[in-house]
């Protein structure tokens, strides 16, 4: 079995580039998409972690129930434990706390795993877009989208149907680390046990993988 030790976050410099970028400016809203095990959360906590970041990872739960655990996301950023205890029914409310916590600093609101709000809410893409336009874009705060299901984020989030389409800034989608950027963490260990040849085999199969 490969023995691979601990190591720090590596790569995705171009990624964490465009990231730093879109924060600089304003009106900042980006779509992150890609495969299942790629990197993507890992690529966002990486870049939020010296940020005032709101993260909330959806689930097939109930809609009153993602409105829950993100007024816990909020009231765990903001310090402001009431709102763990109101019960909201409108998106918009949350959307509304978010953009007035600090309005003089910067804020980034990552919405990981997207289309499962589309699936609880067929609605959800046009009260994203309401958010956008009247609460979000002129608040100073960066918005990201991320998801894995590849076709559900092509229709709703990037596809000229979708109500949010031209309000993103930019796009990545995430593709498998170059070898190189695994070699150079991994290489040692790798010589050593002499699976250079095995480790590159695996890698190509899931770079083929990617392709189809």
């Amino acid at each position: 079995m490969l023995e691979v030790a601990q190591v720090n976050f590596i790569g995705r410099k171009e990624e964490l580039n465009t990231l730093e970028k879109e924060f600089r400016r304003d009106g900042s809203f980006v779509v992150i998409y890609g495969r299942r095990r790629i990197g993507k959360t890992t690529l966002i906590k990486e870049f939020i972690k010296d940020k005032q970041a709101f993260y909330f990872l959806a689930t097939e739960e109930v809609e009153s129930q993602s409105m829950k655990r993100l007024a816990g996301v909020v009231a765990r950023v903001t310090g402001n434990s009431m709102l763990q205890r109101v019960t909201f029914t409108d998106w918009l409310d949350l959307f509304r706390e978010i953009a007035d916590y600090r309005p003089g600093e910067k804020k980034v609101l990552v919405i990981d795993e997207f289309p499962y709000l589309v699936k609880t809410n067929a609605a959800f893409p046009s009260i994203l877009q309401n958010a956008w336009d009247e609460i979000l874009k002129d608040s100073n705060v960066m918005l990201i989208l991320c998801g894995s299901l590849l076709s559900m984020m092509q229709k709703h989030a990037l596809s000229h149907d979708s109500p949010l389409y031209g309000r993103r800034s930019a796009q990545i989608r995430l593709k498998p680390l170059p070898f190189t950027d695994l070699y150079a963490v991994t290489g040692d260990i790798l010589h050593k046990k002499g699976e250079e040849q095995e480790a590159f085999a695996a890698y190509d199969s899931c770079r083929q993988w990617e392709i189809l």
